[in-house]
């Protein structure tokens, strides 16, 4: 992954800039809290450009802002694989028309999250039915407040819910069909795989974030060991040749993945001793269990400790479901 790939995507662009800070001396000491940094991400958000880029005939990529988005172009009309940040989805959605050349029929959300999930509104008024698991519609319609970032999501308007929920189903697009299947809790509890099988690309989400260390939602049971499983699921869904769409991140190969996968693995087995120890949180950060794999991974958002704090307490508050 070259540096312009990585900055072309609109978490690179952010994250290169904060790094940049870090380096600098501009933020906090403790480099384990994403919360000290999130409140920078909105206003850096307006400055990346949205920008489009075609995977093949029928097919597009928009990047920016926020998420990584698809376009199928099909002859009903245009399905589009998530919506971006909520500031940003008119102009979101304008690349979307101009690059799909025709009108919006529908919309799915790989999960809830406001920068995957935030443009529905202005979706939904263009035209667009709305797909996503149950477990994403809830999320949606109810506040959620996000305990690693100390940040409140308040509760979508009616016009912005999804209003078709499975998880599993099949859409039929011209000659192309997409499979759509949701996995057990991993980035969140309402992940949906989106697989485009005729054109051989993948859609995942936030359950793979291509050459960084990737959010993982405990408040909303999110888990590393699910995402490791999930990282499985889509092993087995792609071939050599398979494109990967990652939720944040340059387009991927399958080997891209099967790297993501082996990081998230030894980061799990690194942690489960400490929570079989009974280690707290910041203990573990301490531990600093990911220390060989930093130079490699963290040079997104999150570092290393940042990292440890959202798989730890992923990890934890599985553990305590369990129970």
């Amino acid at each position: 992954m070259t540096r312009r790939e990585w900055m072309q995507t609109g978490l690179g662009m952010a994250a290169g800039i904060m790094a940049a800070s870090r380096v600098r001396g501009d933020e906090p000491g403790d480099d384990s809290d994403p919360a000290a940094l999130i409140a920078k991400i909105g206003p850096m958000m307006e400055k990346i450009p949205v920008e489009s880029a075609e995977l093949g005939p029928g097919l597009h990529l928009i990047h920016g802002p926020g998420g990584n988005i698809a376009v199928l172009d099909g002859p009903d009309g245009l399905t589009v694989v998530d919506s971006g940040v909520p500031t940003r989805a008119k102009e979101v959605l304008e690349t979307v028309k101009r690059v799909g050349g025709k009108p919006l029929v529908r919309l799915i959300n790989t999960h809830w999250h406001f920068d995957h999930a935030g443009g529905n509104e202005v979706f939904a008024k263009a035209g667009a039915t709305i797909l996503a698991t149950a477990a994403t519609r809830s999320r949606l319609a109810t506040e959620q407040y996000t305990e690693v970032f100390k940040m409140t999501t308040p509760a979508s308007p009616a016009i912005a819910l999804p209003t078709f929920t499975s998880d599993a189903f099949e859409l039929h697009v011209g000659n192309e069909v997409v499979h759509l299947s949701a996995v057990p809790p991993a980035h969140t509890d309402g992940d949906l795989i989106v697989h485009f099988t005729s054109r051989d690309v993948i859609h995942t989400g936030d359950l793979f974030s291509n050459g960084i260390y990737p959010n993982i939602d405990a408040s909303s049971l999110g888990w590393i060991g699910g995402m490791v499983a999930a990282a499985d699921r889509i092993l087995k869904l792609a071939g050599p040749r398979t494109r990967i769409i990652p939720g944040h991140g340059p387009m991927a190969s399958r080997e891209d993945l099967a790297a993501f996968r082996k990081m998230l693995a030894t980061v799990h087995d690194r942690l489960n001793p400490l929570l079989d120890k009974g280690k707290t949180v910041s203990e573990a950060i301490v531990a600093r269990p990911t220390s060989d794999l930093d130079s490699v991974w963290g040079k997104g958002f999150f570092t290393g400790g940042m990292f440890t704090r959202v798989a730890y307490d992923g990890l934890l508050q599985h553990r305590k479901t369990e129970k």
